[in-house]
């Protein structure tokens, strides 16, 4: 393709998702892309002649689409989906955008399908936009939302949702996330009910999953799970982020610390199926960086910018 035709396709493509996806009108488009409002609604139009939009958008963005490559050839990934730049309020509709559309794949027209799901609201927010059902199919907590008093987190109620969805059995995970001592993870663990679901989790066909950033702000910390003192302390012992609970250096290892002892979240890593992350902003990029180096995903879904900064790694 010559570069003229590939930097249209770009524009075309950018600007479908903007007015599409993200739902700006053409004359904000045409602010952002430094472009004139009549080329913007010819791009536009030209998406829908060419097939790149119909219901939905099918056409990566031209740069996405090579930064995905790059990535999967660096990281060793099987699937990698990289959605454009845009403002810091819509880049988690953008990426919760581009795992709903690995989840179709994946998902759409299957029967008998074991879904290992984990937490957060970029796929909370994927799964909202789903519009198919996954017929006879289990969904499979990898990570409990209880607390060890008992208290429920209601913002994971990721897997229901999903299960909901997809109008598939439900699998949660019997047991605190954190238990207060060996003795008590070890009872847990091996209650018919914990290792029941843990057969289930490890035979998952697909898995989609979340990576959670260590700062003040990040949503382990907020939702009560960890203290901020906690989390200063993990910081403090190397940890960059957490999968699932377990805390990990900027090399994807378990940091040895008591907390990575009395988890009680499925480990991903004992699955050779598509474990596909979903995470975007600057952040979450430490965290993203570990994931991908402890061999944890071997998918990913994230912003262009990330995309960038990962290549650069």
């Amino acid at each position: 393709m010559a570069k003229d035709d590939s930097f249209k396709l770009d524009q075309m493509v950018r600007s479908a998702w903007m007015y599409y996806v993200s739902g700006k009108n053409q004359t904000e488009i045409a602010s952002q892309l430094g472009l004139s409002r009549p080329v913007v609604q010819r791009l536009i139009a030209s998406a829908k002649e060419e097939g790149v939009v119909s219901i939905g958008l099918h056409h990566p963005i031209a740069r996405c689409l090579d930064y995905a490559e790059l990535l999967k050839e660096k990281y060793q990934l099987i699937e990698c989906n990289i959605v454009p730049d845009s403002s810091e309020e819509e880049r988690l509709d953008n990426v919760s955008f581009g795992c709903f559309q690995l989840m179709s794949k994946y998902l759409k027209n299957q029967t008998n399908k074991i879904i290992g799901i984990g937490s957060g609201l970029t796929l909370k927010n994927a799964i909202y936009r789903i519009d198919f059902e996954t017929p006879e199919s289990k969904c499979v907590a990898l990570i409990s939302a209880m607390a060890v008093d008992g208290i429920c987190n209601y913002y994971d109620d990721v897997p229901l949702l999903l299960a909901r969805k997809l109008q598939a059995n439900y699998y949660q995970l019997p047991a605190p996330r954190y238990t207060l001592s060996l003795e008590e993870h070890d009872f847990w663990r091996n209650t018919n009910a914990f290792k029941n679901v843990s057969q289930v989790a490890e035979s998952s066909d697909i898995i989609f999953i979340g990576v959670g950033a260590l700062d003040n702000a990040s949503a382990i910390v907020k939702d009560g799970f960890i203290s901020f003192d906690k989390g200063e302390e993990l910081r403090k012992q190397g940890a960059v982020g957490e999968i699932l609970g377990r805390f990990i250096s900027e090399d994807g290892q378990v940091v040895d610390c008591e907390i990575n002892s009395v988890i009680t979240s499925y480990d991903i890593r004992q699955n050779n199926c598509p474990r596909i992350a979903t995470a975007c902003g600057e952040e979450k990029r430490p965290a993203i960086l570990a994931a991908l180096k402890g061999k944890w995903i071997n998918g990913l879904v994230t912003d262009e910018g990330t995309a960038r900064w990962l290549l650069a790694r």
